[in-house]
């Protein structure tokens, strides 16, 4: 038997830069109703940053609860506006990122960060406007063993939600 390892899996086709602005200037509540209201993230999902909209590519990851180094890894590989979304399987007992990462995603041009998991630092994510929705807040940081379920452009749940790769993500107020 192989194990799965750690491996970034290939992205799919890129969606167009134009499709991508006339979907951010939506409003979040009409793209979730014209898409049958099977692509939102649902309530547990909260704004953790000073109300700037998030839209773009989903650049996706799925990582063991509490594990956050294919969060890493994702950063270093995700382009310009792609977002980034994290199954983490809501578990809410260790944060997946905090101010570092998220200030680190931001200088690397990343549209923003989606958290089906916990994050830390709330006080200073919520003072700046780099967008950060998240399901929990705990000041317990995270491990970095890279479990084997590490992995990411897989589809991915996020409550009811399902997400899928490069799905364009769009969140706001």
């Amino acid at each position: 038997m192989t194990a799965i390892g750690f491996r970034i899996l290939p992205i799919p086709k890129r969606p167009d830069k134009k499709l991508v602005a006339e979907l951010a200037r939506m409003v979040t509540p009409h793209l979730s109703d014209s898409m049958e209201r099977l692509y939102a993230g649902g309530p547990q999902l909260r704004p953790m940053h000073n109300g700037a909209k998030l839209c773009g590519p989903a650049f996706t990851v799925r990582t063991a609860p509490g594990d956050n180094l294919l969060v890493h890894k994702a950063i270093d590989t995700a382009e310009p506006g792609d977002v980034i979304v994290v199954d983490g399987g809501g578990f809410n007992d260790h944060a997946l990122i905090g101010e570092l990462m998220s200030a680190r995603a931001e200088q690397r041009g990343v549209g923003g960060m989606v958290i089906w998991g916990a994050i830390r630092d709330s006080a200073e994510l919520k003072e700046g406007s780099f967008p950060v929705f998240a399901s929990g807040v705990t000041h317990r940081g995270p491990y970095k063993n890279g479990e084997r379920t590490g992995r990411d452009q897989r589809a991915h749940r996020h409550g009811r939600h399902t997400g899928e790769p490069r799905r364009h993500h769009r969140r706001g107020r």
